[in-house]
């Protein structure tokens, strides 16, 4: 895009590495620190033209998350992210975002305000922290804990991101158990061809059109779902479609049907509450 700066070096130098060699450490999110390294905490210029540090020692867990703003998949990730910070208001996390230093911030500002984030973006200028941790994909979300460890990181991916981000911040507060991440990680499967099977297909379809704003493919592939296997899922979501174009009432019969099923299905109970809160006025 016009108005951006050339890389800086040290992207050069990498992208040169990675063509002569193998790729170091698969799955790794970061070339310079490991789960349980000591993380740097420098305090960065923000878009709004303050200053905050990358972590912050008065909470039990400090999640960061490096985007590009001309990329589909980290608009979709902030936008998770921000669903999750409404999921656990009130507790003791904090989120903030880091940008390049070489990108406008007219474009920053753009992808801040449709992904609805209002955390903190860092300006990481010459690309200093990204060189430091060695950040190699975008977008990539790091979690570390009060004194300033790295605990977890996760990678962007299409299906599950918001849950599995979800449940490793879940794992630092103490409401979940680390033995439980790998049912979280990889769910049981049901058999190939199965209802079960091709339900959970439309359900992730359903969501992947939603994120781009298509309610009526969405409504037609959870319906898909429903008729092949009910699930709360596919209730809660087709309730947040319909609550969205502003039929409440239908909105909160897909939240009931979902919570028949998953009386502790989150979606579908914010979703019924943000409903009848509205209905009430």
């Amino acid at each position: 895009m016009a108005g951006r700066r050339r890389l800086p070096a040290w992207v050069v130098a990498a992208v040169v590495a990675v063509a002569a060699t193998s790729w170091p450490v698969a799955g790794r999110a970061f070339s310079n620190v490991e789960v349980g390294a000591q993380l740097d905490n420098p305090a960065l210029p923000t878009l709004d033209g303050g200053r905050a540090e990358l972590l912050s020692r008065k909470v039990t867990a400090s999640l960061f998350v490096f985007f590009r703003p001309e990329q589909d998949h980290s608009l979709d990730a902030l936008r998770d992210l921000e669903a999750i910070r409404k999921e656990l208001s009130g507790k003791p996390v904090r989120f903030v975002a880091v940008v390049s230093g070489s990108w406008p911030a007219g474009e920053v500002r753009q992808v801040v305000q449709a992904a609805g984030v209002g955390w903190p973006v860092l300006i990481d200028q010459e690309d200093a922290l990204y060189g430091r941790l060695g950040v190699r994909l975008h977008p990539v979300v790091g979690i570390a804990d009060r004194a300033g460890r790295l605990v977890a990181y996760e990678h962007f991916r299409q299906i599950n991101f918001k849950e599995i981000v979800l449940a490793r911040l879940r794992v630092q507060l103490g409401e979940l158990q680390e033995s439980a991440m790998a049912a979280v990680l990889e769910p049981p499967k049901a058999t190939s061809g199965s209802p079960e099977a091709e339900a959970r297909r439309f359900v992730n379809l359903a969501k992947a059109l939603w994120k781009r704003k298509n309610a009526a493919q969405a409504t037609s592939a959870l319906d898909k779902s429903l008729a092949a296997a009910p699930s709360a899922a596919a209730w809660a979501l087709k309730g947040e479609i319909l609550a969205a174009g502003g039929d409440c009432q239908a909105a909160l019969r897909a939240f009931e049907a979902a919570l028949k099923i998953d009386p502790a299905d989150s979606v579908a109970l914010q979703g019924r509450q943000a409903c009848q809160r509205d209905g009430a006025h």
